[in-house]
């Protein structure tokens, strides 16, 4: 009898805004799993010819190009906007997506990378057309409340880029149907992103929400973090691909 299916690698894709460190943590707990898992470094994106968000699915491409199984991709914030480019670049196979306290690209079209609403905010915050790192956009206190742990955020800090102004202008082709390729599941930390996993749910696809963290608990409680995305991972690698049928 033919033995089972490797189970697949969780591809853990951090936000443009901050650095592969933010994702550590719970790489480390997935791995003690026994897990196999893979965090490409999105670092270059800050020099990157326009438009920048290219660099993204590309690096991600070669991050993985040594897996010989199945993935699940996983975006943190902003990377969920790019998860559907990113499935359609890689050469494995993709058994499923999970945006973590993201917005959810639209079902169609194209995916505009700055918020709705805060195109103007990020304008006069850019200093001949860059914006400051993510750690200064609201005021001092902000970061020290989200990542209490000193040397974590000095660790976290020293990777954000200064992403230029252009980069939050462009807006990413999304494949066709992108959402009926594969399962597709959500994980809330945040209230900010409540909205996100409330479109998820109409969607029916599996919500998790992590009671008493925050946007970076990724890095800061990377423990239910990590049982929270075996959970979905169990889900979406249950489900048949749902790729484009030839009829």
């Amino acid at each position: 009898m033919a033995s089972a299916s490797p189970e697949p690698a969780f591809v853990l894709v951090h936000s443009p805004l901050v650095g592969p460190t933010s994702w550590l943590p719970v790489a480390r707990e997935l791995e003690r799993r026994g897990r196999v898992v893979v965090v490409p470094s999105l670092c270059g994106v800050a020099e990157a010819a326009a438009p920048q968000w290219r660099h993204v699915p590309e690096a991600v491409r070669v991050a993985t190009g040594h897996l010989q199984r199945r993935v699940v991709l996983v975006g943190h914030s902003g990377a969920g906007l790019l998860l559907p480019m990113i499935a359609e670049t890689l050469n494995v196979e993709v058994a499923g997506l999970m945006f973590v306290d993201s917005r959810l690209p639209p079902p169609a079209g194209r995916s505009p990378l700055g918020a709705p609403g805060f195109t103007g905010q990020l304008r006069a915050m850019a200093t001949d057309g860059l914006l400051p790192r993510w750690s200064r956009w609201f005021g001092p206190d902000a970061m020290r409340e989200l990542v209490p742990d000193e040397r974590l955020r000095a660790d976290l800090e020293a990777e954000m880029p200064r992403l230029p102004l252009s980069y939050f202008e462009a807006a990413v082709p999304l494949p066709d149907e992108w959402a009926t390729r594969c399962p597709c599941a959500y994980l809330l930390l945040s209230a900010l992103y409540r909205e996100s996993a409330a479109a998820a749910r109409a969607n029916r696809w599996p919500v998790i929400e992590i009671d008493g963290v925050q946007h970076l608990a990724i890095a800061t409680n990377p423990l239910p973090v990590t049982e929270a995305l075996l959970d979905l991972e169990r889900f979406v690698s249950n489900q048949p691909a749902r790729a484009a049928a030839s009829e």
